[in-house]
């Protein structure tokens, strides 16, 4: 059976309570060819989205990877309700291009 990123994750490091909507699903679900931003969602996007509307974990899933993507570059796919573009957008809202913990992390 294949699980997502985010199943995956929970198993291992014990996240919330609640089993994430994505589990059991193929991953490249959650890894369409992305919109470019300020245009509509693609089909693929708004297939993943459904998935994650009803998430019992979905708001930890988004804090998880906006805190562990140390750059905007590594923001790619949907999670957390969100697609790339928007995600892409709120990193840079809250950090900037880079998120500060993981620059200091590298030195």
């Amino acid at each position: 059976m294949t699980t997502s990123t985010t199943t995956t994750v929970l198993l291992a490091d014990g996240g919330p309570a609640g089993v994430p909507a994505c589990a059991g699903m193929d991953p490249d679900t959650f890894y369409p060819y992305p919109s470019e931003p300020g245009n509509r969602p693609t089909q693929a996007e708004r297939d993943a989205l459904a998935v994650c509307a009803g998430c019992p974990v979905r708001d930890w899933c988004l804090e998880r990877d906006l805190t562990e993507c140390p750059t905007t570059y590594q923001v790619v796919g949907v999670r957390g309700g969100m697609r790339q573009a928007d995600r892409r957008a709120l990193h840079v809202q809250r950090y900037g291009v880079q998120a500060p913990r993981r620059a200091e992390a590298g030195r």
